[in-house]
């Protein structure tokens, strides 16, 4: 007997679950767009790394600043996502995502032709935030309702891949144009995904809403936005500041507050935000720790190999960003083979494994020597994903079945909420760790030198090669003393970058434990039952409620 992998899937499964023709037959185009779409977003989150050095001298920015223009987007995206998906399902998905691409576009040209100071460049940074929270939920909510539940695990791990790798896809991009071009193209390379993206939008995605024109939580809503905004500034600014700050404090007791007040109320709420019985739900509940460690792990050794790559192996911007696409591959060309692993071999046989092919990638990270060669983190970084590929596409399944049809921005929201927040909690604990172990592992070096080249040596392996630089062109046994001191350097960052991936290995090994114990034995299924709510009808004519657009 065939599996429901391999089943045919007809009109009419479409159909019964409230799929229209027109949608059912163009459903490969509309992902594809969707995931355009999602790249757009994407692109922003990392774009703008490669740049700082060049935004720092035109804007005359201080340090503060230039954290603020990778942060501010960062921020206001992961604080909106609940609230922007709430909208989506009520006024529209397709309407939503094309106002967020909109703003988007505006914003990535604000910033290269009329900002003028630091201060404008980060407000612009902050409004691409609000275009990319309306645009990145909403993509997954209508991958939820255009697919039949037989396709639709394939279809969620296209977008699962996607978001994956989207992200350095965007960092590659950039590297490449900043080798040939200025700033400029780093923001103009978001608007120009966006313009297309919007016009592919328009002209392809179907509308849809919550028929049951469920209200907006406007109160939970503005309770879950000031919770997020707080954990995140906490995140964030925490490593630097210190957690004595004031400022730091004050964000934190807001941040707990609010997300106490949220859960208060949406146990309370006639319509919540977010129904908290979901977590009653170990498929649910599980999905959402798998996604958030997951990518925990993932964002904390991306951030270290990118200075390993600059500042160890002595690569450029542009072999930096193109040296990370071998190891994506994995992912793309895995993720939308997973479903039938998972119809084959169950959930628990799927995720497991992956969590542990992940531990080993960080493992073999732990054994490299001071200075890698580029095939130890090919090797290692291909099995990251890899592993990543297994586990984020049935976590993402199990989190999207676990909410009603009509609900999809509910899953979607928690879905890139907790991608956000283990991204930010990987790349702040994680960095803070081998910032810390680093300190500790060159500071008999730091110590033996002049006061002002100690200090650079000790605060960063950044400012430890900028030094050596400069003493090395005095030629002869100043030359030589440089070149130890930065190989010490090397040496105490990469013990530090062990030290960390080494944690990152305990974390997914802990994971796949957890999910040992915890995940239903035998479970094969990743979707929904099939009619559990109304998909996208688009061509159809929809309740006046609906408020359906015409294609």
């Amino acid at each position: 007997m065939p599996t429901p992998a391999t089943t045919p899937v007809t009109l009419d499964d479409a159909l019964a679950e409230g799929i229209s023709e027109r949608t059912f037959r163009r459903r490969w185009a509309i992902l594809a767009t969707l995931c355009l779409g999602l790249m757009t977003a994407m692109i922003a989150n990392m774009s703008l790394n490669l740049a700082l050095p060049d935004l720092a001298v035109d804007f005359s920015l201080t340090q503060l600043e230039l954290t603020w223009v990778v942060e501010a987007f960062a921020l206001v995206f992961a604080a909106l996502l609940f609230i922007a998906a709430a909208i989506a399902d009520r006024y529209g998905r397709k309407r939503t995502m094309m106002v967020g691409l909109a703003i988007f576009v505006l914003a990535s040209l604000y910033a290269p032709f009329f900002a003028s100071t630091g201060a404008e460049l980060i407000a612009s940074r902050a409004v691409m935030g609000i275009g990319g929270a309306l645009v990145m939920p909403t993509t997954l909510s209508l991958v939820n309702v255009v697919f039949p539940s037989k396709e639709r695990p394939r279809a969620i791990a296209i977008w699962a891949a996607v978001a994956g790798v989207g992200m350095m896809i965007g960092s590659v991009l950039t590297g490449v144009l900043l080798h040939f071009f200025d700033w400029h193209s780093a923001f103009l390379l978001g608007a120009v995904f966006g313009v297309v993206s919007l016009v592919v939008t328009a002209r392809i995605v179907p509308e849809s809403v919550d028929e049951k024109v469920t209200p907006v939580d406007w109160t939970g809503g503005a309770l879950i936005t000031t919770a997020l905004a707080g954990i995140v500034y906490t995140i964030m600014e925490a490593p630097s500041h210190g957690f004595d700050d004031t400022v730091t404090i004050v964000a934190a007791v807001v941040g707990a507050a609010s997300l106490a007040a949220f859960i208060w109320w949406e146990l309370r709420a006639t319509h919540p935000m977010l129904d908290l019985s979901l977590f009653r739900s170990s498929r649910f509940t599980l999905s959402v720790i798998s996604v958030t460690l997951t990518f925990f792990a993932m964002m904390g050794a991306f951030f270290g190999m990118t200075q390993i790559f600059q500042l160890v192996m002595d690569y450029n911007s542009l072999i930096t960003s193109l040296a990370f696409i071998p190891a994506m591959l994995p992912m793309m060309i895995v993720g939308p083979m997973v479903p039938r692993v998972v119809e084959r071999f169950g959930t628990r046989w799927t995720v497991i494994p992956g969590l542990l092919i992940i531990a080993g990638g960080f493992g073999l990270m732990t054994t490299w020597p001071t200075i890698p060669a580029y095939w130890d983190f090919l090797i290692a970084m291909s099995l990251i994903t890899l592993g990543m590929a297994m586990v984020m596409t049935p976590a993402t399944n199990m989190m999207m079945s676990s909410v009603p049809r009509n609900r999809s921005g509910m899953g979607s929201a928690m879905n890139d909420t907790t991608r956000e927040l283990g991204a930010s909690l990987g790349i702040a604990v994680l960095g803070s760790l081998i910032a810390n172990q680093y300190s500790s592992n060159i500071s008999s070096v730091a110590e033996d030198l002049p006061a002002e080249a100690g200090a650079a040596v000790g605060d960063s392996l950044a400012g430890a090669i900028a030094v050596t630089d400069q003493m090395s062109t005095g030629g002869g046994t100043v030359a030589d003393a440089a070149a130890q001191v930065a190989f010490a350097a090397q040496e105490a960052f990469m013990d530090a970058n062990q030290y960390a991936m080494a944690i990152s290995a305990l974390i997914a090994v802990g994971t796949a434990i957890l999910m040992l114990i915890a995940l239903p034995r035998g479970d094969k299924s990743l979707s929904a039952e099939p009619g559990s709510a109304r998909g996208a009808e688009a061509e159809e004519p929809a309740p006046a409620s609906a408020a359906s657009t015409s294609q």
